[in-house]
């Protein structure tokens, strides 16, 4: 749903990479973690796997991201 409102359709490979990047989170113990793919950022809940938050290369400019506890570049 978030993607959609923000009007964001990912890859096959995009997706992969979220997936990819949400395992590493976890490994880690992260239970908030921001995303940063292709100039795209999530905030993505890692236990359930859930994006919180999406945001576009167009509204990442002086975006603040809280309530995370790692962040991964994919």
């Amino acid at each position: 749903m978030r993607l959609q409102a923000r009007n964001i359709n990912l890859t096959d490979a995009q997706k992969e990479k979220i997936s990819k990047a949400v395992q590493k989170a976890e490994e880690k113990g992260v239970k908030d973690s921001l995303v940063l793919i292709d100039d795209i950022a999530f905030v993505v809940n890692v236990r359930n796997r859930t994006v919180i938050t999406a945001v576009n290369s167009n509204e990442l400019k002086e975006n603040v991201f809280t309530n995370i506890d790692g962040a991964v570049f994919a």
